[in-house]
């Protein structure tokens, strides 16, 4: 266990200060693809932030002006988004037949796990009926909290209550459903090697949250992709699939379609997923779009 710890955190702080040697524009990266009547942009979110982070542009602030259509990854505020995560985490976050998650874990990886919880200061009890790729989901959210991100200062949030305001419309490239599904169909073992994944890195977690934002913040999309779009950072091609890769190539069909529609409209997805070979922006690339932008 302490060996492949130790190879976890020099794989992180490899990335780190590869990413950190790295610069961007200054400011959080906006792209456009634009046809004759319509236009799109295309920015990178940070789900979780701290309150007091400074992070406006012009350009976003144009984007969001000048848009008629906000869209995001999913739905996760409105009543229906509610309804559908509770039927979700009760079908597919919990274990309904009567397993436990200690009882799919070595006795290291309940080490490590416990671990983790008592440096999150979260009980393994209160965790026992969670299916692994919900526990290491739940982890990750712990962390933040505890290093005070919060969800209500995150881009999403604030873009959608001035949206809101403003009178825009909204839409999404996929259900609550299918954007956790993703996890929740992998097989136990790998969702096992994402959640040891995850309380593994939970002391590092904090810098390389920090170091995220900043890259995010400056604007530096190679960064990013250094340790975002990463299979090893990650923990696994099958966890870097579910999260970034087949969730891109899912969007980029209903981005193109978007093309379709006379407007303009402001994207705004994790920026996990707008940087790397396998981005949202390469992917568009690729199929002979011209996107303006790093």
């Amino acid at each position: 266990m302490a060996a492949h710890k130790a190879e976890q955190e020099a794989l992180y702080n490899t990335a780190i200060a590869a990413a950190e040697a790295s610069r961007g524009a200054g400011e959080p990266a906006v792209w456009t693809l634009a046809d004759e009547d319509t236009t799109i942009r295309i920015m990178g979110t940070v789900h979780f932030l701290r309150p007091d982070l400074e992070w406006r542009s012009p350009a976003i602030d144009t984007a969001l002006d000048e848009a008629d259509t906000l869209v995001f990854e999913a739905d996760v505020s409105s009543q229906e988004a509610a309804s559908e995560m509770i039927s979700f985490v009760s079908s597919k976050a919990i274990f309904t037949d009567g397993r436990q998650l200690t009882s799919l874990l070595n006795k290291t990886e309940t080490a490590e796990l416990k671990e983790a919880l008592d440096y999150l200061g979260f009980p393994l009890g209160a965790m026992q009926t969670f299916r692994p790729w919900y526990a290491a989901v739940t982890l990750s959210v712990l962390q933040m909290q505890k290093d005070g991100f919060d969800p209500t200062a995150g881009v999403e949030k604030v873009l959608e209550e001035e949206g809101k305001a403003a009178g825009k419309s909204f839409a999404y490239l996929e259900t609550v459903e299918q954007q956790l599904g993703r996890f929740a169909d992998l097989p136990d073992e790998e969702q096992v090697d994402f959640l040891i994944s995850s309380a593994e890195s939970i002391e590092e977690g904090s810098e390389m949250l920090d170091v995220l934002v900043g890259e995010w913040q400056d604007g530096d999309v190679n960064g990013l992709g250094l340790l975002m779009s990463n299979p090893e950072m990650m923990g696994s091609d099958a966890i870097y699939n579910a999260l970034l890769k087949s969730r891109n190539e899912d969007w980029v069909p209903k981005i193109e379609a978007m093309l379709e529609e006379p407007g303009t409209v402001l994207i705004a997805v994790g920026a996990g997923h707008l940087a790397g070979k396998d981005s949202v922006i390469q992917l568009l690339r690729a199929d002979g779009h011209e996107v303006a932008g790093p």
